[in-house]
């Protein structure tokens, strides 16, 4: 007569529609979970068949500028995360710009390296390494001696002494 068997009954109604709306979530959620997780692993596969290779190269060149413990990060866009030189870690928005540059052409030069690999491409580079010093500028005549062999890369300057260190180049004066 106080109508507890009717808000008994009522509450139990509501807890299993909690409970049908809770699995409800659940499997999607643990759905989610697993789209992700295929996702995520298909992801990392991609990533190491293009990108490994490539930071690869790009420490196998970058090792002729900065000495044999430099290594890069490298994001899944192909983008120079940080370099590390030294044990010393600097995000890349951190460098000078005359480290900036010299990794823009290695990372350029090992893309067209990679290439080669199945197709030569020539890489065009103009009036670069302004603000590299002479020492370093030798090193990267190193760098353009390592990849000019498997295929072609085309400089345009108005400081020719600038790739003196570039031993196989074959200058044209226009």
């Amino acid at each position: 007569t106080e109508g507890r068997k009717g808000h008994l009954d009522a509450a139990e109604t509501e807890r299993e529609h909690a409970a049908a709306q809770y699995r409800q979530v659940h499997r999607r959620a643990r759905a989610a979970e697993m789209l992700r997780s295929v996702m995520s692993r298909h992801r990392d596969a991609t990533r190491q068949r293009y990108a490994d290779p490539f930071r690869l190269e790009v420490q196998r060149l970058g090792r002729l500028v900065f000495g044999e413990d430099f290594d890069v990060d490298v994001d899944s866009d192909l983008r120079i995360c940080t370099r590390t030189v030294s044990g010393r870690t600097v995000p890349y928005e951190s460098l000078s710009g005359g480290a900036k540059e010299q990794l823009a052409i290695v990372s350029r030069l090992a893309g067209a390296a990679l290439v080669a690999n199945e197709d030569n491409v020539p890489v065009i580079i103009d009036d670069a390494l302004g603000f590299t010093d002479a020492e370093r500028l030798v090193k990267m005549g190193a760098v353009f001696d390592a990849v000019g062999g498997d295929g072609q890369v085309i400089v345009l300057t108005c400081s020719p002494q600038r790739y003196a260190g570039v031993g196989a180049a074959h200058h044209i004066e226009l």
